[in-house]
């Protein structure tokens, strides 16, 4: 077909001049409605969001550019995709214009500026727009570009808030792959919120619609968000939920409930027979997939080196007696279990020598030992016989690929703890008070890292030892001597009569103290003298005396504990402490630690493959750092009347 069976001459000639004073403005002869790319990453993705579909050339592009001679295009659709259309150039062509006209070259240069990854110029741009102003259809794309800015910029609340837009109600009136990648969109704001379930909710809904190539890529988002709901909210959710979302959750309550392996791949294969036609039945997520691969190849000989006597044998005990509760608690519903053998760590001042008798009982996986020298010389070995789980951790780094993974009660998980729930309770700006101590100073050291690392402010240190100096030390901490000579000045100005209250120093949010219970029963009587009673206090667990009446003085610290003593919720509490009563105490801490040694050296292989895998354990929540050191994050709790009790006002306790 010619030119001249579609228009006659003098048509041509107008378009001719159009396309003249089109060139200028980077138009040219391709008209599409949005652009098609590839993302190459995640990030690039948000940038990537829509799909070009080309429009044909003739007749429509002489329309467009015969209208264009005397207006601006009028929709989305008549607006040119071109690399030469720059955001620019488009936002000068739309300061010559005004009303609809202008608004719609902007929102295309907002296009522009997004397909560009210039994010914040997009955000810009949409400011100058009234969004109210527009066509239904422009109303979403606005809002659309938003959000994709939003999230390219890390500020997924702004983007879930440019999504609750009106406008988006309709968007059932744009294409289906349109509709798909906004509410794959609002999917990965709320995951990126921590609305896991919402998120959940809305990739199961859209799950059949997209196409069979990004199907595997949703259900694994799927299975992402629910495993980041903490435990609680997961058997809340379950409780009142059906169908698919139900089956989802009932999944991710096997991998957080049940730490034991053996539990949990029965339960595997008993939640498959039960949802046959699950996605996740047919192909389970990667990280339970590797359990059951861990249970078929699982060590049938253990060894338990601890020490059983001289000073740290009743240490030694309560690991044992935790260990061998939790591989009982397995055996007890008629599963199989490792054959357990023990060696006194005592005994061995060689370690090789301890490494050859083992492999001579046919050892084949090693749980300790406890003693932190004894560890020093694991770390310096070139090669371990065995895998090793030692119960203590090093100063030195382990190379990588060595078979040594270091599990223990470090001060370093508690001060760690420390930053993340003061900066969850929105403080930001802290001061330490810490023991003249080398625990001490190891929590500090990890607190002031993990702290300035969120962006959190440290305003001042003070190190205690003698308790005739503390008092003075807080209040120069507090900057009480500055407020009280600005209240002398005061007074002279305006008269003795005029009472001045003193006040600590306004810079400061929290405070955060590593100090045994002597210290602690002097720090809040101190701080209310001083005018800093309200001022929150976060604590390392060394602060307090489990069971201990004389706590009276601590009431309102925060508390950083194992979930064992401040929950008491494991499913083992109630028959390890009827039968060790002392596992009710401060040797707890030991018992509940050979539990968790117990559930997570077999889910070692998995932790290293998958290091968002986390396991709900007596003593925290357990993750496993590149280094092989396995991570605690706390529960917190405050102390009330003396004890430690849970408060509401926390983070949740695993």
């Amino acid at each position: 077909m010619t030119v001249p069976e579609l228009v006659d001459a003098a048509i041509v000639q107008d378009v001719m001049q159009c396309m003249a004073i089109a060139a200028p403005l980077g138009y040219n002869d391709r008209f599409e409605s949005h652009g098609a790319r590839t993302p190459a990453s995640p990030a690039q993705g948000y940038r990537r969001m829509f799909r070009s579909k080309r429009l044909p050339f003739l007749p429509l592009t002489l329309a467009v550019l015969i209208a264009g001679c005397s207006s601006a295009p009028q929709q989305l659709g008549d607006l040119p995709r071109t690399p030469q259309a720059s955001a620019e150039k488009l936002l000068e062509d739309a300061d010559r214009r005004s009303g609809a006209e202008a608004n719609l070259l902007r929102l295309y240069a907002a296009q522009a500026a997004s397909d560009a990854g210039a994010h914040e110029q997009t955000l810009s741009i949409l400011e100058r727009i009234p969004q109210s102003d527009l066509p239904t259809d422009q109303q979403i794309r606005f809002s659309q570009l938003q959000a994709i800015s939003a999230m390219a910029l890390n500020e997924p609340k702004m983007a879930l808030r440019a999504l609750r837009h009106p406008s988006i109600s309709q968007i059932d009136s744009l294409p289906m792959d349109e509709q798909l990648r906004i509410q794959q969109l609002q999917a990965e704001a709320n995951d990126q919120v921590g609305e896991y379930l919402k998120a959940a909710q809305q990739r199961i809904f859209i799950h059949s619609l997209l196409p069979v190539e990004e199907q595997a890529a949703n259900q694994q988002a799927i299975w992402q968000g629910i495993s980041k709901m903490p435990l609680a909210n997961l058997q809340a959710a379950a409780a009142t939920s059906t169908g698919e979302l139900a089956a989802w959750l009932e999944l991710a309550l096997i991998d957080q409930e049940l730490s034991n392996l053996d539990l949990q791949v029965r339960a595997l294969k008993q939640w498959q027979e039960d949802n046959p036609s699950h996605p996740a039945a047919l192909e389970l997520p990667g990280s339970l997939s590797q359990l059951v691969e861990l249970h078929s190849s699982r060590p049938q000989h253990i060894a338990l080196l601890l020490p059983f006597q001289g000073q740290l044998a009743n240490a030694g005990q309560a690991l044992r007696d935790g260990f061998l509760a939790a591989q009982y608690q397995a055996y007890s519903q008629g599963l199989d279990q490792p054959e357990v053998s023990l060696y006194d760590s005592t005994a061995y001042t060689d370690l090789d020598a301890f490494y050859r008798q083992a492999i001579a009982d046919g050892v084949e996986w090693v749980i300790g030992p406890l003693e932190r020298e004894q560890v020093s010389r694991l770390a310096a070995m070139p090669e371990l016989p065995l895998p090793t789980l030692a119960l203590n951790y090093t100063e030195s780094a382990t190379p990588e690929g060595k078979a040594l993974f270091q599990f223990g009660l470090a001060p370093e998980d508690e001060a760690r703890s420390a930053a993340t729930q003061a900066w969850a309770q929105g403080h930001r700006r802290m001061a330490a008070l810490t023991a003249r101590t080398e625990w001490g100073e190891r929590a500090y050291q990890a607190f002031q890292q993990a702290w300035q690392e969120m962006g959190g402010v440290l305003v001042a240190r003070e190190v205690v030892d003698e308790p005739a100096a503390m008092a003075g030390q807080i209040g120069e901490m507090l900057r009480i001597r500055q407020s009280e000579q600005r209240g002398r000045q005061l007074q002279r100005v305006l008269g003795s009569s005029v009472v001045v209250q003193p006040t600590p120093r306004q810079d400061l949010d929290a405070l955060f103290i590593t100090a045994g219970p002597l210290q602690a029963r002097q720090i809040m009587p101190t701080l209310a003298f001083q005018y800093a009673a309200d001022l929150p206090v976060y604590a390392t667990s060394h602060v307090y005396q489990v069971g201990n009446e004389q706590n009276n003085d601590l009431d309102g610290i925060l508390v950083a504990e194992t979930p064992w003593l401040l929950t008491r919720s494991d499913s083992l509490y109630d028959s390890v402490t009827q039968n060790w009563p002392q596992a009710g105490g401060a040797l707890g801490r030991l018992y509940a630690m050979g539990i968790d040694a117990q559930r997570i050296f077999t889910r070692l292989g998995q932790m290293q493959q998958y290091p968002e895998t986390t396991v709900n354990g007596a003593t925290g929540i357990l993750s496993l750092s590149s280094d092989g050191r396995i991570r605690r994050e706390l529960s917190w709790g405050v102390i009330q009347e003396g004890r430690l009790a849970e408060s509401p006002a926390l983070l949740p306790a695993p």
